[in-house]
């Protein structure tokens, strides 16, 4: 049988466009439909190129420089995933380290089975390998999208350890994979055509499962937290609107008892400026009594309730909304959609220090087929938007932004759309929920 030397190994511009190519998948999937701007379609194309440049260098080089050159080309692939993936550092390794495994697979199972072909049936050409090659990778990149992206559940968020867990799973695929092409005479090892090809691949094609296994694993438990944490948002936001609820109904009852303690009080002799006070009493319980009537009881307590939070912190806040438009929504999905959007708008807006920007603004309205809900809040700094959510600035990452995720799951229930922008120092969340079929013609 032929030695390992002899081994005509794999093309280094194949190896090169197989990391390209896995990157490129897990970032589509990373960026959940998300097209490439024009800035990002550059990068990648760079990093093709820069890929290529580096391959053909490894291929060149002594065997010395082997690890040194994959280790740049490992680098290349991470800045890929750091100015292309729209996540942040960890989660860009954990991804990285998945694509470059499944990188050594394609390359190395591509090049076998041509391999074989070439040996035993057919005469080997050019045509033929590169042909060969960009059909195996083409199936097997849109192989693997159809899989993982089927998920239901994205990883998003990686941890420090699952990225170190993952990554000595990768080195060590690795490393088994190609050590027959450093040290044949291993028990892990042949000097051996056949058998190191067959090592290789198998290697490879185990590395690749174990890690898929290992993150269907991680997505299943990060999803049961993430929907966790969204029930206990859940219901924390309907205790508020209950707490909110009772409160109010306490205040009605006091301003009732205080009307009639006010009939009794003119009919006794009074001074001007005792009967301009009482006036100015009844005034403001009327203006009271008048707020946030939009035809909707659950929205109307939970935008004054709101109302009662902004006056203590001096927060401007406006409300245009006709609440007949959310009576097909069910109550825990009404606390769950506006509580945590004002909640938000409410924990950016205090920390201004102009009171003056301290504005808040919510439009409840009728769009086509639709009903539009729309939050907007001025903000002092500018907002970083990644996979359609606001990054957030607190070092605790993976224990935030569950309010957001949970408007978002109330609102798909109902078929909806949610959308935020951040532009010009204002955040602003649209939300687009189509109306029932009477609703339509109603209104």
């Amino acid at each position: 049988m032929d030695s390992v030397t002899a081994i005509r190994d794999i093309p280094k511009i194949y190896t090169a466009l197989a990391e390209w190519l896995s990157c490129m998948v897990y970032l589509v999937i990373m960026r959940k439909g998300n097209p490439f701007s024009k800035k990002e379609w550059l990068v990648s194309g760079g990093t093709l190129i820069l890929l290529a440049m580096i391959q053909v260098a490894i291929g060149a080089a002594p065997l010395m420089f082997w690890i040194p050159g994959m280790i740049v080309a490992v680098t290349v692939m991470y800045g890929f995933f750091i100015l292309c993936g729209k996540s942040n550092r960890i989660t860009a390794g954990y991804w990285l380290v998945r694509a470059f495994v499944l990188a050594e697979m394609m390359a190395s199972l591509e090049w076998q089975i041509s391999y074989f072909i070439t040996e035993n049936l057919i005469t080997a050409t050019r045509v033929f390998e590169h042909g060969f090659m960009l059909a195996v990778y083409i199936a097997g990149a849109a192989g693997i999208y159809f899989v993982e992206s089927r998920q239901e559940h994205i990883l998003d968020g990686a941890t420090a350890k699952e990225l170190l867990t993952t990554a000595i799973l990768g080195i060590v695929c690795f490393c088994l994979s190609n050590l027959s092409y450093v040290y044949s005479n291993t028990p892990f090892s042949s000097p051996f055509a056949r058998e190191a090809f067959n090592i290789r691949t198998l290697i490879d094609v185990g590395g690749y499962a174990f890690l898929l296994a290992y993150h269907l694993q991680l997505s299943e438990a990060h999803m049961k937290k993430e929907l966790s944490a969204i029930q206990n948002i859940l219901r924390t936001q309907y205790s508020q609107y209950r707490l909110s609820q009772e409160s109010i109904d306490t205040i009605n009852h006091k301003y009732h008892d205080l009307k009639h303690q006010i009939n009794i009080l003119r009919q006794e002799k009074n001074p001007d400026k005792k009967e301009a006070y009482l006036e100015e009493i009844e005034q403001g319980i009327k203006d009271y009594e008048s707020m946030f009537k939009t035809g909707n009881g659950v929205l109307d307590t939970l935008l004054t309730g709101t109302s009662f939070k902004c006056t203590r912190r001096d927060i401007t806040f406006t409300c245009v909304a006709d609440g007949t438009l959310l009576n097909h929504i069910y109550v825990m999905d009404l606390c769950t959609i506006f509580g945590n959007a004002l909640d938000n708008a409410i924990e950016h807006v205090i920390q201004i220090e102009d009171k003056e920007k301290r504005l808040i603004h919510v439009t409840v309205s009728k769009m086509a087929e639709f009903v539009l809900i729309r939050f907007e809040n001025y903000l002092q700094e500018e907002l970083k938007i990644e996979n359609g959510l606001p990054s957030t600035t607190k070092k605790d990452k993976a224990n935030h932004g569950f309010g957001l995720k949970s408007i978002r799951y109330s609102v798909e229930k109902y078929h909806g759309t949610m959308e935020i922008k951040a532009e010009n120092h204002w955040v602003t969340i649209n939300i687009l929920i189509p109306l029932p079929p009477q609703e339509k013609v109603e209104h």
